[in-house]
């Protein structure tokens, strides 16, 4: 029998022994079981199973995969990901892939996560929008992002309401530290 404490000495391994332990799951439950029951990875986790996992024919075994390779702390290539993104139906393993990459941290990913901007799913922009604002006072962010304040889509339209206008509004509406209302003060 599988345990969440056999999975994670296996996974600890120097060698291939999680992958060959997928590998032989035949039951979609199993192999579900075992891929959420990773956790944290080791920096010298051998991830090669997770890719090919990414063409198997169970939306919830390519989530997990996905979500996997988003541990990877960076090391992830996100040409299969983004691969898997052109044909996938399934809306959960499509906002899963842009949540990895956005993970990543990578300056070199703001143009994919800008393109999922356009994306017709609202959920799916909310996660590209998660993943740019990482950066900080980075101007061509804000310049992709301020805009979607007047986006189709209401929860896509607070997102960028409340992290670039709320903001500046309410230092408007704020007085120094020093000052108050008139009305307040003792005469």
């Amino acid at each position: 029998m599988l345990t969440k404490a056999y999975i994670t000495e296996l996974k600890h391994r120097k060698n291939s022994d999680i992958a060959f332990l997928v590998s032989t799951q035949h039951d979609v439950g199993t192999i579900v079981f075992i891929l959420e029951s990773l956790g944290q990875l080791p920096a010298d986790f051998h991830a090669d199973f997770l890719y090919n996992l990414l063409s198997h024919n169970h939306a919830q075994v390519r989530l997990n995969a996905v979500k996997n390779i988003g541990k990877l702390n960076g090391k992830s290539d996100t040409k299969p990901l983004l691969a898997l993104y052109q044909h996938e139906t399934d809306t959960g393993v499509r906002r899963e892939i842009v949540s990895a990459i956005g993970r990543q941290r990578k300056c070199a990913n703001k143009p994919l996560l800008y393109e999922f901007l356009n994306d017709t799913d609202p959920k799916i922009v909310c996660q590209a929008i998660r993943g740019l604002l990482v950066f900080e006072n980075d101007k061509e962010v804000e310049e992709h992002l301020r805009p979607l304040v007047n986006h189709e889509n209401e929860m896509v339209r607070n997102v960028i309401y409340k992290e670039y206008f709320a903001k500046e509004q309410s230092k408007k509406d704020a007085l120094p530290h020093a000052e108050t209302y008139d009305f307040l003060k003792v005469a």
